[in-house]
């Protein structure tokens, strides 16, 4: 008669590696060669989650590994048959096939996949927010964790897209400058349109180097040219100080007094250091930047963005203090304007949740049963010496 084994080879191939893993292939052929590839996220900066799937099948052959090594250190291989009478592999390999078929499914709900177009009625208070945002090689330093740059990208997307601080519908805009400005996202109240155009934010998004305050000001005014009349207009000025136009202050004054758009200057950098922080040569790199061999430092300007804040009737603020200014604008006087109809992807991460939740209830019914009974004379064993 044929031995029960704990684990077939062929069984652990199919349930553990097979199954889980031809989803994950099976999906990213159907993104490939359909339009799926095309569809919005709502948590596409959490892609690293799908190295959970590789990762708990990893786990499960070792768990499996791990009971059998720990079967045949109890017992011969001779009593192991007799200790797995009645035990179904195919059922318990089965379970943990389910399972991890469950992680994939929540793995993709996690990302928040959308597809499906409905129109939205979004109603519209006159709140225009431009973000500028500094990507000047010195918002690499790191006197912020874990750089200047990445720690202004969470506070924005925190302050700006998830609070529920403002009145439904206020407009958000976002601008890059270093050398020269580039637009990112005109004024709109797509926030996820915003929070995707602003995960995209590196240094070197704009192509000429160092830092024209100035400038940016200026090319953020135009920014509201569509702004209504009653709308209360707001520029939020992300950046560590260093300017190499010296137009900053200016730019702020005519901003407000001849386009009403009050200028807040956000610092970047830890003000309390006397000497600033190093840059290094990349983000990955720890390697300091060199000028004419001398390592490059950058210290936070508060004084110069003091200044700027005075002219544009704004206020300064570091940036880990930026709730406090977000607060300060949702406290101002708004009034609603107009309602706007926009395009919008349906939510589909119910469906994938929906999904692992049902693999989780088969899995949880999949319970071995009680095997036949063992005949006593093979019960007994051996003792003689």
């Amino acid at each position: 008669m044929k031995q029960p084994t704990l684990y077939p080879r062929y069984l652990i191939l199919a349930w553990v590696v097979v199954l889980p893993l031809g989803l994950v292939v099976a999906g990213g052929l159907l993104v490939g060669l359909t339009g799926l590839g095309e569809l919005p996220f709502d948590n596409l900066d959490l892609w690293w989650t799908v190295a959970a799937v590789p990762l708990a099948s990893l786990l499960t052959l070792f768990g499996i590994w791990r009971s059998r090594s720990a079967l045949y250190a109890f017992s011969s291989r001779s009593l192991a048959p007799l200790l797995l009478a009645g035990y179904s592999a195919s059922r318990a390999l089965a379970r943990r096939g389910i399972l991890l078929a469950a992680i994939v499914m929540l793995t993709i709900a996690l990302l928040g996949p959308r597809w499906g177009i409905y129109l939205e009625q979004q109603e519209v208070y006159g709140t225009d927010i431009v973000a500028v945002v500094d990507v000047s090689r010195s918002m690499l330093a790191r006197d912020l964790e874990p750089n200047r740059l990445a720690r202004t990208r969470e506070e924005i997307r925190q302050q700006l897209t998830e609070r529920a601080v403002f009145k439904q519908g206020h407009r958000l805009g976002l601008m890059l400058f270093a050398g020269s400005t580039v637009i990112r996202l005109p004024l709109t109240t797509d926030h996820f349109a915003f929070r995707n155009r602003l995960s995209e934010v590196e240094v070197g998004s704009v192509k000429r180097g160092g830092t024209n305050i100035g400038q940016a000001i200026e090319r953020a005014v135009d920014l509201f040219a569509g702004s209504p009349e009653r709308a209360t207009r707001i520029m939020l000025l992300f950046t560590d100080g260093e300017d190499h136009g010296g137009r900053g202050e200016e730019a702020a004054r005519i901003a407000y007094e001849e386009h009403d758009v009050r200028v807040f200057p956000i610092g970047i950098g830890d003000a309390a250091s006397s000497v600033g922080a190093r840059v290094p040569e990349s983000a990955d790199s720890d390697k300091p930047l060199l000028y004419e061999g001398q390592i490059v430092f950058s210290k936070l300007n508060v004084e110069d963005l003091r200044a700027i804040a005075k002219a544009g009737n704004g206020r300064y603020a570091q940036v880990e203090n930026l709730n406090r200014v977000v607060d300060a604008i949702a406290g101002m006087r708004h009034e609603k304007l107009t309602t706007e109809e926009r395009m919008r992807h349906r939510p589909r991460y119910q469906w994938f949740l929906a999904a692992a939740l049902a693999l989780m209830a088969i899995e949880f019914g999949l319970v071995q049963k009680p095997g036949p009974d063992v005949q006593a004379d093979q019960r007994v064993w051996n003792l003689e010496a």
